[in-house]
């Protein structure tokens, strides 16, 4: 199988990202498995073989190189399957389709509706566009969450709902959390504008805020907001680890998603996972999560959001939810290998989330 989409497959931000850490490790147990990324990295899993691609910068995006050498493998690569991340990708089908080696069974899973970004140009936007028609000829097409397969259901593309997962390995519950947390690239669709807006009604609450910044000018915007409103108790920490992020949760006395697009939290399930108690932004891919009202906010009322973290702070246990609710990782790859005929009579082994080997490099 090749996985196309991700920047890396360990230890990277952005959803596809992770997906493709969950997806890469447990898949590579049953058959072969093939990713392209951006750069070298030692700890890639030792049963997938990476091709590297380099770096180019073009416009908003770095990832001309690694668009050219997914092209190259879809049409000349022998691959029994090949699993295309984002509407992004999903053009490379019709490649795959002219293979002349081999005809491969194309999935596409598509996370986010990336044309509504106002950060993309017009021609991004066409090619989004595009691309996601392309979608119809795939054999299988999977939905991370309702309001993305209703959008595809809209343009005559079947999908089938296949959410992220939590990790349910145990986890240790802090006693003392201290603070909100949000987490994510800052991008102006994570809206950490109005988390900024709350800090300041808050006083001497810290607000931090973890991701690293984008190739557009957001971290310089929310920088100056931070230091014109003189706020104390925000941090902005940038990128950190997996297992750093893993802490910050874990030591949040409540965790903020703000965002005003999404397609499926992976940072939210996290907080879910980790036990933090939740604050959303109220828009159809956190209301696709199905919580309580008392979990949602409107995302351009910063004072509002800051009532509900004052209120988390004093009552946790009312904003917490049951992680036993969502599937965990094992679960969903499996479901997916099984749609798209991967799978075999034997159950896909479980892989616990610490576990990651050596990279084999193209």
């Amino acid at each position: 199988m090749l996985v196309v989409g991700a920047r890396g497959i360990i230890g990277h931000e952005g959803g596809v990202e992770k997906f493709a850490e969950e997806f890469c490790k447990r898949a590579s147990e049953i058959l072969d498995v093939e990713a392209t990324c951006l750069k070298h990295d030692d700890r890639a899993h030792s049963s997938v073989r990476v091709h590297v691609t380099g770096t180019f910068g073009f416009g908003k995006t770095d990832k001309v190189l690694y668009y050219m050498k997914a092209a190259w493998l879809c049409l000349t690569g022998r691959y029994d399957y090949v699993f295309l991340l984002g509407i992004n990708s999903a053009a490379l089908g019709l490649l795959a389709r002219l293979n002349p080696r081999r005809r491969p069974l194309v999935a596409v899973r598509s996370g986010s509706i990336d044309y509504h970004l106002p950060k993309w140009g017009r021609l991004a936007k066409l090619y989004f566009r595009f691309s996601e028609t392309t979608m119809r000829f795939a054999d299988h097409v999977i939905a991370v969450s309702p309001s993305i397969q209703r959008h595809l259901s809209r343009k005559a593309i079947a999908a089938t709902l296949v959410r992220n997962g939590i990790t349910r390995d145990k986890v240790e519950v802090e006693t003392q959390r201290i603070g909100a947390l949000a987490v994510g690239r800052i991008t102006s669709q994570k809206n950490y504008s109005v988390l900024v807006e709350a800090a300041s009604v808050l006083g001497s609450t810290p607000v931090t805020i973890v991701g690293g910044p984008d190739k557009t000018n957001e971290f310089d915007v929310l920088s100056s907001d931070i230091a014109r409103r003189g706020l104390v108790n925000l941090r902005m920490e940038g990128a950190l680890d997996r297992k750093e992020v893993y802490d910050r949760l874990r030591q949040a006395a409540v965790f903020v998603n703000c965002s005003i697009h999404e397609g499926m939290s992976n940072s939210v399930l996290e907080a879910i996972q980790c036990g933090a108690p939740l604050l959303l932004s109220d828009i159809d891919a956190n209301r696709d999560l199905q919580l309580p009202d008392v979990h949602y906010f409107d995302p351009n009322n910063g004072a509002q959001l800051a009532d509900l973290i004052k209120k988390a702070l004093l009552e946790p246990e009312s904003f917490t939810v049951n992680r036993s609710l969502f599937p965990d990782w094992d679960e969903v790859v499996e479901t997916i290998l099984t749609k798209i005929g991967v799978s075999n009579d034997n159950d896909i082994p479980r892989v616990r989330n610490c576990d990651s080997n050596k990279v084999a490099t193209a």
